[in-house]
């Protein structure tokens, strides 16, 4: 339940989430005969979307997170005994579609597979599991490793951790994971808008790491005049997305996880 909780209540401190809060306290507050109030709320509420949904405002929050941890070119990377890679890039397969989705920030996968072809570690360990635990279908990390195969990486450089549902657990697991496997170092895969909260969890499980940043969000936002000031549905999923990151690491503050 805990965990259920912990990626239901945030929801509402999101932009879409507010919004519609937003709505139905107006709603109330109309229906209470307190209609200053109600349309306070109701401003509040779309002022917050739309400004959520302007590219200029989306690319500042992006790279707010992405500027902690910028992107190193592979040759400037010092070897380590393992490379770590997060899930979250790969979705299972459907009915609808039998083959595993690709997310957009599969590029961390990729960049694994560059850097272990690169001769920067002898290992992979994919982490990431089920959020809700389905027999019927594989953890995330068998799905990063078949594709980690097709890419060239032979089946025996991969470890897999598929029981992690966050990034608290990724770091946890792998660091056991790390240790029953004698591994000592790793560099650390993820993407750039991410890479704050992971290095933290990481950090605090007491894994020696270099953060190995890629899939970067705010260079590819167009936020020039007039058009990064219109609302765009691609610049309020990237806000969404750099909120949620700010939040998680809040909460995980609040919890002692990093």
């Amino acid at each position: 339940m805990s965990i259920l909780l912990d990626k239901i209540v945030p929801v509402f401190a999101y932009p879409a989430g507010f919004a519609v809060l937003s709505v139905l306290a107006c709603l109330l507050f109309l229906a209470w005969g307190w209609k200053r109030t109600g349309l306070t709320v109701l401003v509040c509420g779309t002022l917050y979307m739309w400004l959520a949904a302007t590219p200029v405002v989306a690319a500042l929050l992006a790279s707010s997170l992405e500027r902690q941890y910028p992107v190193v070119p592979v040759q400037n990377l010092v070897p380590a005994d393992v490379i770590v890679v997060l899930g979250g890039s790969i979705n299972a397969p459907t009915p609808l579609n039998p083959n595993p989705d690709m997310q957009e920030s599969v590029d961390r996968v990729i960049h694994a597979a560059r850097l272990f072809k690169a001769g920067l570690a002898p290992r992979i360990i994919a982490s990431g599991g089920q959020l809700f635990p389905d027999p019927d279908r594989d953890p995330e990390a068998e799905y990063t490793a078949q594709l980690l195969g097709q890419l060239g990486v032979g089946e025996a450089a991969i470890l897999q951790e598929g029981n992690s549902r966050n990034t608290y657990e990724n770091g946890v697991l792998t660091a056991k994971l790390m240790a029953d496997n004698g591994l000592e170092t790793a560099l650390l895969v993820t993407s750039a808008w991410h890479m704050p909260r992971a290095a933290a969890v990481f950090r605090r499980a007491g894994i020696r790491f270099t953060p190995v940043s890629i899939d970067t969000l705010s260079s590819s936002i167009s936020s020039g005049f007039p058009f990064g000031y219109l609302p765009s549905a691609d610049a309020l999923m990237t806000s969404t997305l750099c909120l949620k990151e700010w939040i998680g690491l809040a909460v995980y503050r609040l919890r002692g996880w990093v």
